[in-house]
């Protein structure tokens, strides 16, 4: 029934601007949007997005403004296909961690165990087993500090090799992999205690524990939620720029644009603007895909304390869209020349100025929230729900300050005989499953709203035919 609507053939509009916002795991929203607009042959003159947001445009973008490819890739997406990985976090806490255990455990050992004390050495009181376990848990901890140590080292580096594996076809093998090497070794130290073996007893325990806790914290389900959860409720401030990198997401974004045409991401017909806060200067960079902006584009960008920076070709738009979506403190900021950017998103969630000083005539804008209120928070939120709901507030206030700037004639809430200039596509409703929320059953749920969504404010608005 939807795939036979139509635009209305006297729909007034020449330049038409799309406006993706940001959003994280909630962009797979924008996608259903994004098929209602193909399926109408609908496509921008201007696009532009933040964070997400810039992800879905860029890729759009490339394919031609077909959207089949984006819903392959928001079918298969995970939390770790964008970079929020959690082995390596934990790697990084866990090898500072083992590195102080382990220094305590060879004092407490040297100085805790009568078995080692000088006198009983001397009258040789200690049976040789007991004496042979004592010294292998002191060595075993020294090696145990040691590899704490390379594993602090080492887990950038495997988080790099990492992002650069092609995503297995099942994502849990590998867990439940480790799950049956963790029972094997569970089992041999049961044995050897049994029989009472030489054997660094207190080393293995320890060793296996922390196993247990790293394969609980990958697991599926509400137990490894839990923990994660939890994890997070403990973690200390580090001296980190960020708790990931951005190799995966840069590698997500290269692969999804290779699929299509790089090249259609520059020199076309369709103004693409993605943007970035620098770091250096505290001001918006906006990022373009046309060499020659007019005056009055640069005198619009700099009048909302902005910079525009043109992009020459695909590869430079791909790392502006990476920088786009370098959510603060989540992931590292992305170098970009001699500057340092983060997610444009955090201080402005739609470039509602930027592409009106482009020249468009209408608007749609995608919002991944009720534009009412800011979503209301989980009880109780963690590290990563409590920087989502900042952002979340953020991009809720920006808003409102981008469509009460409208001219009375694009207000969306203005009426008349004509459609509207802005079309605001919105849920209803807080949508499931939050920002770092990457699932395929919820990426399925959410553009099935954004399409449904998309077509009741399209209709709304005035752009379609009666019928």
């Amino acid at each position: 029934m939807r795939e036979s609507r139509r635009l209305r053939a006297n729909l007034p509009f020449r330049r038409v601007a799309l406006v993706l916002s940001g959003g994280g795991a909630l962009g797979a929203y924008e996608v259903g949007v994004l098929r209602a607009l193909e399926t109408l042959g609908l496509r921008p003159a201007i696009l532009a997005g933040v964070s997400v947001g810039a992800i879905n445009a860029a890729i759009w973008l490339a394919h031609g403004f077909r959207t089949a490819s984006l819903e392959r890739l928001w079918a298969k997406l995970r939390s770790s296909s964008v970079g929020l990985r959690w082995l390596t976090l934990m790697m990084r806490a866990a090898g500072a961690f083992v590195v102080v255990l382990a220094l305590v455990q060879v004092v407490l050992t040297l100085a805790g165990s009568r078995t080692l004390s000088p006198a009983s050495l001397v009258r040789r009181d200690a049976g040789s087993t007991d004496l042979t376990a004592a010294l292998l848990d002191v060595a075993a901890w020294l090696v145990v500090a040691f590899v704490g140590q390379m594993i602090v080292r080492g887990s950038r580096g495997a988080e790099d090799w990492l992002a650069r594996l092609s995503p297995p076809r099942d994502p849990h093998r590998l867990h439940r992999g480790f799950g049956i090497a963790l029972a094997v070794a569970g089992a041999l130290h049961l044995v050897v205690w049994a029989f009472g073996m030489v054997w660094p007893y207190r080393f293995s325990a320890i060793l296996l524990l922390m196993g247990a806790v790293i394969w609980f914290a990958n697991r599926p389900g509400v137990a490894g939620d839990r923990l994660r959860r939890l994890f997070l409720q403990l973690l200390p401030e580090t001296s980190g720029r960020g708790l990931w990198g951005s190799d995966a997401r840069r590698r997500l974004i290269r692969e999804g644009v290779a699929g299509g045409d790089p090249g259609a991401l520059v020199g076309g017909e369709t103004h693409l603007i993605v943007y970035a806060c620098a770091i250096e200067t505290g001001r918006m960079s906006y990022f373009i895909n046309w060499p020659d902006p007019t005056p009055a584009f640069r005198a619009g960008i700099h009048a909302g304390v902005g910079e525009v920076e043109t992009l020459g070709d695909p590869d430079a738009v791909v790392e502006a869209v990476v920088a786009s979506s370098a959510i603060p403190a989540v992931f590292e900021p992305v170098r970009i020349g001699a500057r340092e950017y983060v997610d444009g998103g955090v201080f402005a969630s739609q470039p509602l100025d930027a592409v009106m000083a482009d020249g468009a005539d209408a608007m749609i804008v995608v919002l991944v929230s009720p534009s009412g209120s800011p979503p209301r928070p989980r009880p109780e939120p963690n590290l990563l729900e409590l920087a989502g709901r900042l952002l979340e507030i953020a991009w809720w206030r920006d808003l409102q300050g981008g469509l009460r700037r409208l001219p009375a004639e694009w207000s969306a809430e203005s009426s008349g005989m004509g459609p509207r200039r802005a079309c605001v596509v919105e849920p209803d409703e807080t949508l499931p499953g939050g920002l770092y929320g990457f699932s395929p059953t919820q990426s399925a749920e959410l553009r099935r709203r954004g399409e449904a969504d998309a077509w009741r404010a399209l209709e709304a608005a005035g752009w379609l035919e009666a019928g």
